[in-house]
């Protein structure tokens, strides 16, 4: 019995690394449509999407099946319930990716119109931090690396540093610009607007995979309050 419940176990984890890895093409793809405008990598992402849930349901399904015929207990027991939860960020981030790919086709006219370089290089930049966030939580959970996932807040903060930054720089160009099309504008700007809430939910939801990662490494439950803590 200890022998299959060990070869479960690895399989599940198997399978939630393998959910990561689509989810991070996922990501790749759909910030990559957003800045070079390619429509085709968008519809792949939307595409996509399916394998992801079936994944994320598949390992909720092991996971409760684990429990009623195993009974884990002590960091085995952690380490399944956490796997179900990071299944669960998962699905969200790979939603996250679907919203950006769908975007690029609403902002194919507005960029033309609007777009600056320094919007799209701070766009850019604002997607490799969050790209960097969900690679550095699933390398912690893979190598069951507690001092990185300790650290991946330093990298959200940069994400979130950035989405201010791009507001402030598309505000300020609408300012005393009386020959801009508002109307048009307006459209750019909360198409541009959810584009970066969305890269800065994915930061957040990976920074939520490794608090999961350090919770089933410590048993340590309080980095689930330290926000609040914090505040």
């Amino acid at each position: 019995m200890i022998k299959k419940f060990h070869e479960k176990l690895q399989e599940i984890t198997r399978n939630v690394n393998h959910m990561g890895h689509l989810v991070q093409k996922a990501v790749e793809g759909a910030t990559e449509s957003l800045t070079e405008d390619n429509s085709e990598i968008a519809q792949k992402v939307i595409d996509g999407d399916d394998k992801i849930d079936d994944l994320e349901m598949r390992i909720e399904q092991d996971c409760l099946f684990i429990h009623a015929e195993y009974q884990p207990f002590a960091r085995d027991l952690r380490l399944v319930n956490s796997m179900n939860i990071i299944a669960i960020y998962l699905e969200r981030i790979g939603d996250l990716a679907v919203n950006l790919a769908k975007i690029t086709r609403r902002l194919e006219k507005h960029k033309a119109m609007f777009m600056t370089p320094e919007i799209l290089d701070l766009i850019r930049e604002m997607a490799r931090l969050a790209k960097c966030v969900l690679a550095s939580a699933l390398k912690a959970f893979k190598n069951h690396d507690a001092k990185l996932a300790s650290k991946l807040d330093e990298i959200d903060m940069e994400v979130d540093e950035i989405q201010r930054v791009i507001f402030k720089r598309l505000f300020a160009s609408v300012v005393g610009n009386d020959e801009i099309n508002r109307e048009e504008f307006a459209l750019y700007l909360s198409n541009i607007s959810l584009a970066t809430r969305y890269l800065e939910r994915i930061g957040d939801q990976s920074v939520n995979v490794g608090e999961r990662v350090l919770i089933f490494l410590t048993g340590n439950y309080k980095v689930l309050h330290d926000d609040m803590n914090e505040g």
